[in-house]
């Protein structure tokens, strides 16, 4: 049970003094400091059952699965083979590493040991939803549920309501995940799950395994990309000229008419002036944008940078505005409204692409029938920012 994710474990209990620092920096995101704190608390006092579980929590939130398995190992050693709660993690660390029958039998052990620990009912339903058994799933997480009420049981039953097609059911479970989030962080968790839902449902009555590519990407992060993946060995320049026509035709065709186009970083210059131009807007600084500008935002490479996270909360808190990035990391945090490509590209590589593709006479090509419906969809992100809370 992702219990660090939600912090509601972040109680004052009993004997749970030693772990005050180690969940104050989790909680403020310094998490080299928090593990650090952590170890020292469980090297102090091996007996905090709760102390292993969220450093445990930490290292998988961070991807580091085989180093959760080692810290599932060394709580086995702390309380002994018969305990019930590292053989939980034990679990939830090999299914995180794809080793689904022996995640399995950890937890089924830890359940023979212990059939009250909502851990493991929580755990085994994740491992269940990862092979496929999603009434299994379903069942063990009312078990888990039962016994302790948690923001993560709710958020685990919502992606799993979603990925059978079942979105309204989902989207209640991840209104209850937001009303019982005790802080910002699973309340945003909680919310974007609700958020990709709604994305999803408003594809038609289809599950997510039978999405292509770019209907993925909108309802997982709500960008449209506005020409397909390319190839490793594809012709990037020419793919980024292709989506910067598009680009241009998919602005005018939904209506946008910004008066200003400004680029996050001075290296997004040469793409702001190419727009602006092809646009008949004004090329503007970032700093100097004003609401009556309707913005377009844009950027050679989005990976989450500091400045294009100011700019889409000026965007957020003003409702108006449009992003686009010309690149887009995979997994950014803060996705842009339109995208050229998604790819893993670091910022040298991103702008060389960008100036070939900028020197290339690509022909007019105007959005695809794809791109166009999920960028006029009601549930576009850059229609609920205009449009405000709702």
């Amino acid at each position: 049970m992702r219990l660090t994710s939600s912090f509601a474990v972040f109680r004052a209990e009993p004997g749970e003094e030693a772990l005050a620092q180690a969940r104050w920096h989790a909680r403020e995101g310094h998490l080299r400091h928090a593990e650090r704190e952590y170890r020292t608390a469980l090297g102090d006092h091996p007996d905090l059952h709760r102390g292993w579980i969220e450093l445990f929590e930490l290292l998988r939130r961070q991807g580091r699965h085989e180093e959760a398995l080692k810290v599932a190992t060394d709580a086995t050693a702390a309380f002994g083979s018969g305990a019930a709660t590292p053989l939980a993690l034990q679990g939830a660390a090999l299914a995180e590493l794809g080793r689904m029958r022996e995640a399995v039998r950890a937890l089924e052990a830890a359940l023979e040991r212990d059939g009250n620990l909502a851990l493991a009912w929580h755990e085994l339903a994740y491992a269940a939803w990862h092979v496929g058994e999603l009434t299994r799933a379903l069942l063990a997480l009312d078990r888990a549920f039962a016994l302790e009420p948690h923001t993560d049981t709710l958020l685990l039953r919502g992606r799993i309501l979603r990925d059978a097609g079942q979105y309204e059911a989902a989207e209640v479970a991840f209104e209850g995940a937001m009303q019982g989030a005790d802080y910002d962080i699973p309340r945003r968790e909680a919310e974007r799950e609700r958020d990709a839902t709604r994305r999803a449902a408003s594809l038609g009555q289809r599950r997510p395994k039978d999405f292509d590519a770019r209907e993925r990407l909108f309802v997982d992060a709500g960008s449209v990309a506005l020409v397909s993946a390319v190839e490793p060995e594809g012709d990037l320049a020419a793919a980024l000229a292709d989506a910067l026509s598009r680009a241009v035709a998919l602005v005018r065709k939904l209506g946008w008419h910004p008066a200003a186009v400004a680029g996050v970083e001075p290296d997004d210059t040469p793409l702001s002036r190419h727009l602006a131009a092809a646009l008949g807007a004004d090329l503007v600084a970032a700093a100097a944008l004003d609401p009556g500008d309707r913005p377009l935002v844009v950027t050679v490479l989005n990976h989450g940078g500091a400045e294009w996270v100011k700019q889409l909360a000026r965007l957020a808190r003003w409702r108006c505005g449009t992003t686009f990035a010309l690149v887009q990391q995979p997994g950014a945090a803060e996705p842009a409204d339109l995208v050229g490509v998604v790819r893993a590209l670091n910022g040298a590589a991103a702008h060389r692409a960008a100036l070939a593709a900028l020197r290339l006479s690509a022909p007019a090509a105007g959005p695809d029938q794809v791109a166009e419906a999920l960028a006029a969809g009601a549930q576009a992100p850059w229609r609920l920012r205009l449009s405000g809370p709702g």
